[in-house]
């Protein structure tokens, strides 16, 4: 199983960060339209999806957004967990153990990809294989020092990991 956070790994929504912090997410959903999937995205969620992974969205945001992507886009992702879902937010695990869970999925066999420390900690405290997304930060540092088991700095590098272990 491959879960993804949404935020900086999947999408582009830094344009929209000051509207997520004061979460007027009516004025999120309003723009996601113009929001950018970061390149190879598509290709990769498609790889995956045909050799029998199953994928996931655990998100800090509500599931809306995330929701709209996969309606927008086609993407094969079945579970999606967001704010609404959770009773605790990452870097708790309960999201990514309620997305095994759905999905019937062993920790071990399960791999979390994020963009912040908070992502990494989620990972550790779940037992998954903690990945991180750098492709999206400015500044990478504060994820790389959260030693995630790999960081990947392109969607590519990432597609070549997950492939070989298909």
């Amino acid at each position: 199983m491959v879960i993804f956070d949404f935020d900086q790994t999947l999408v582009d929504t830094s344009p929209v960060e000051h509207l997520r912090a004061a979460r007027n997410w009516k004025a999120v959903m309003a723009q996601a339209p113009k929001l950018r999937v970061y390149e190879g995205i598509h290709e990769l969620l498609k790889e995956l999806h045909e050799v029998g992974q199953a994928l996931a969205i655990v998100t800090k945001s509500p599931d809306m957004v995330a929701k709209a992507f996969i309606r927008e886009h086609k993407w094969p992702i079945d579970i999606v967990l967001g704010y609404h879902q959770v009773r605790a937010r990452k870097p708790d695990p309960e999201g990514l153990i309620l997305a095994m869970q759905k999905a019937g999925a062993d920790p071990e066999e399960t791999y979390h990809v994020g963009d912040q420390p908070e992502d990494t900690q989620a990972s550790r405290a779940a037992g998954v294989v903690a990945l991180g997304s750098a492709w999206g930060l400015a500044d990478a540092s504060a994820l790389k020092a959260s030693a995630p088991d790999e960081m990947f700095m392109s969607v590519a590098g990432l597609r070549a990991y997950l492939n070989a272990r298909g």
